[in-house]
């Protein structure tokens, strides 16, 4: 006989998640500058953002496989023994023979079992990283 058993699959799936997220702003404004009576007024803004996202999959698989294989063995022998004895009797009218025939038939069975039990382990791990990068604006007149 033959088996093949599915013991164990097991599935860890792990998520990191990490959001930074940092915001610069820099507000200059109304910087007057008065040359020949001209008006000047310049605004300066910067915006900084930068967006840090990882993500961090790993995918755990593992499959045990076990293998089970049962050999049974039978072995049959038998034994057959015949014994024969002839007993002579004689008078001094008759004579007598008998004979007495014994058979003796054994039979002995004896069976093997053996088991053989095999597992195999294989574990697949998945790791899958992704980042999305800075974004930086800047703004002036």
């Amino acid at each position: 006989t033959y088996l093949l058993t599915y013991l164990l699959r097991t599935y860890v799936r792990t998520y990191v998640r990490t959001y930074v997220r940092t915001y610069v702003r820099t507000y200059v404004t109304y910087v007057r500058t008065y040359v020949r009576t001209t008006y000047v007024r310049t605004y300066v803004r910067t915006y900084v953002r930068t967006y840090v996202r990882t993500y961090v999959r790993t995918y755990v698989r593992t499959y045990v496989r076990t293998y089970v294989r049962t050999y049974v063995r039978t072995y049959v022998r038998t034994y057959v023994r015949t014994y024969v004895r002839t007993y002579v009797r004689t008078t001094t009218t008759t004579t007598t023979t008998t004979t007495y025939v014994r058979t003796y038939v054994r039979t002995y069975v004896r069976t093997y079992v053996r088991t053989y039990v095999r597992t195999y382990v294989r574990t697949y791990v998945r790791t899958y990283v992704r980042t999305y990068g800075t974004y930086v604006r800047t703004y002036g007149t």
